[in-house]
């Protein structure tokens, strides 16, 4: 230990001697910089002005993407639309082999009792696609590493997947506005909240194209694998979550 701590200070002063302060204080910059990093998302956010609006959607949309949707729904006539439950054990089974996230079966059943819910599309007896919602008042993200707080009216959309050979048919946003209009009429849902990362340029046109909009950021930062930092901006980014900054996460 002893034979290190000579050699490293045999460098510093070499690097002193050579390069002197501005050289050395580059040095430690970069060494610096190299084990510290900052993350930041998209948070996306669609609200409606009242529950009767929410169960018309998408009617508010662009007339381009409202017959895109009347085009889609025609074309999967066949595909219906379920909230799953914790009696439902084929598609728990069902969820587990195709979901990208791996979320266990153990995961999916605690979920299910911590009052996340999951809703799928399913063609035949197959899953073809799913979403998980969480209402409020509070619920906790392990990404983040933080809770956050909705409005009684909020839900917040957490993840949603397509299996590989449905996409591009538009059985996400057929999805989604089964979602959006049964959380209305069940729950008087009113705003949807979520968020992305923003190199995901085709997810970003998707929620844009069906009503959401850019309404803040969420972000943290490390350094060397610590969090120092978690923070969210913008006032309508999950408006009811009075702790915006965190100092560690």
């Amino acid at each position: 230990m002893v034979d290190q701590s000579n050699t490293l200070v045999k460098r510093m002063f070499k690097v002193l001697k050579t390069e002197g302060i501005k050289g050395f204080s580059r040095r430690i910059e970069g060494r610096l910089r190299s084990k510290w990093s900052r993350h930041y998302f998209f948070v996306f956010s669609q609200e409606f002005a009242s529950v009767s609006d929410a169960l018309e959607f998408p009617a508010q949309l662009d007339p381009a993407i409202v017959r895109m949707f009347e085009r889609c729904q025609r074309v999967l006539s066949s595909v219906t639309f379920k909230q799953v439950k914790e009696s439902d054990g084929g598609e728990i089974d069902e969820l587990v082999a195709i979901d990208p996230w791996k979320l266990s079966k153990k995961g999916i059943i605690e979920k299910l009792q911590e009052g996340w819910c999951c809703y799928v599309a399913e063609f035949g007896s197959r899953i073809v696609a799913f979403e998980w919602t969480k209402a409020g008042p509070e619920f906790y993200e392990p990404f983040f590493r933080r809770s956050f707080t909705l409005a009684a009216d909020e839900v917040y959309d957490w993840r949603t997947f397509c299996v590989p050979d449905w996409r591009s048919r538009g059985v996400v946003p057929i999805l989604i506005k089964w979602i959006v209009n049964h959380q209305a009429l069940t729950e008087g849902v009113k705003k949807r909240t979520g968020w992305v990362r923003i190199d995901n340029v085709g997810q970003i046109h998707n929620l844009e194209q069906m009503g959401y909009s850019a309404v803040g950021r969420l972000g943290f930062i490390e350094i060397f694998g610590v969090r120092l930092l978690c923070y969210i901006r913008g006032q309508r980014a999950f408006s009811a979550t009075k702790k915006r900054f965190s100092i560690k996460c």
